[in-house]
């Protein structure tokens, strides 16, 4: 289960950074699990839009790390979030977040 309170921090810190979060911009997670199960998934993130979801060993775990363009608005996040808990429900596999560039004129 992801952890919602800690994507409303991150939001928090890019608004400090007066970040314009109706701007898409790279949005990247990270993906924990076994080799199988990370390879079940893959065309789940597809239809979603998320790209670079080759899986590849990385101290002592296998890892996948997606990327798709996204606005970092509350609803576009909490709907990114919710939509990687779907598409992991019923695995082992753990969402250890995202992350993203701050979009800014200054």
């Amino acid at each position: 289960m992801a952890d919602l309170n800690a994507s409303m921090r991150v939001l928090e810190l890019l608004e400090e950074q007066h970040d314009i979060a109706a701007l898409k911009r790279p949005m990247r997670v990270f993906l924990y699990g076994s080799q199988q199960e990370l390879d079940e998934i893959g065309p789940a993130l597809e239809k979603a839009g998320w790209a670079s979801i080759e899986p590849f060993y990385s101290l002592d775990k296998w890892t996948v790390i997606c990327e798709r363009q996204q606005a970092t608005t509350e609803e576009a996040v909490v709907e990114m979030v919710s939509e990687m808990e779907n598409i992991i429900e019923h695995t082992a596999i753990d969402f250890d977040g995202w992350e993203t560039q701050i979009e800014n004129k200054h």
